[in-house]
């Protein structure tokens, strides 16, 4: 559910949204908790990889950056592998030279989640917003 909530935030690219459910909801922490470095690793891990999130470094080098930035002291094991396929799936895009968001096609299936479970049409989202 909080993965849902993530994935409409990201494909509505509401940054303090994204910051409020990536930070406070889903649980991941950075040294600093800088929230800008939190919207842009969100989503660069669950939506896209494009110049206003990477600038123009490659993948690794903004892994890189990132880390330079704020390094990450807690990451919930069970967003890593969605992350991976969400980094992977645009990867072979980018090899047939399609640049992808997977927030945009995600957002229906989180969408229908979040019905099935009462909690959609969703309200603004707080720091209090836990599911």
């Amino acid at each position: 559910l909080k993965m849902a909530q993530l994935f409409i935030a990201l494909s509505e690219d509401r940054q303090e949204d994204v910051y409020l459910i990536y930070h406070k909801t889903m649980g991941v922490r950075t040294r600093n908790n800088v929230p800008d470095i939190h919207y842009k690793m969100a989503a660069f891990w669950f939506d896209r990889d494009t110049p206003d999130i990477t600038g123009t470094m490659n993948v690794h080098h903004f892994t890189e950056w990132l880390h330079t930035q704020d390094p990450v002291v807690h990451l919930p094991d069970e967003y890593v592998m969605a992350g991976r396929v969400s980094v992977l799936l645009r990867a072979v895009g980018a090899a047939f030279g399609i640049r992808l968001s997977t927030a945009q096609p995600w957002r229906k299936y989180a969408e229908q989640l979040l019905r099935d479970h009462s909690l959609w049409p969703t309200p603004v989202l707080t720091p209090q917003l836990e599911v």
